[in-house]
């Protein structure tokens, strides 16, 4: 069984992770390397495409002071669903909440990722 504490750790950190480099060594420490992420618009397939989404997503929310916390998570065999938090990275209320449902293969890496916004930020 995957150490899912550590996962969960991790897949938090690469998306606070301010070094693009850092980044993406992360993604692919973390995904297969055919793995999926999906958030509410788009799909991306692979370490390049998923390395691309969250560097929107730093440049869209951590470049503008905001940082990703986990609120909670909760594992049921191969799979663990994360609930975020996206708050001021110097402190503040809730700015969005949302839900990954997470896929770890046999190997510990990420098989697939699917996002559900539970609060949307404000645009």
């Amino acid at each position: 069984m995957s150490n899912f504490a550590d996962i969960v750790d991790r897949y938090t950190a690469v998306w606070n992770e301010t070094d693009a480099e850092r980044r993406h060594k992360a993604v692919g420490e973390l995904w297969a390397s055919d793995g999926h992420y999906a958030n509410v618009t788009d799909e991306f397939r692979g370490h390049s495409q998923i390395h691309e989404a969250i560097h929107e997503a730093y440049e869209d929310f951590v470049e503008k002071g905001f940082a990703f916390t986990v609120h909670n998570y909760q594992v049921n065999h191969d799979c663990v669903r994360i609930t975020w938090h996206m708050v001021p990275a110097g402190g503040g209320d809730v700015a969005a909440v949302g839900t990954e449902f997470i896929v770890v293969g046999p190997d510990g890496l990420i098989q697939s990722d699917f996002q559900f916004m539970d609060v949307a930020p404000a645009q």
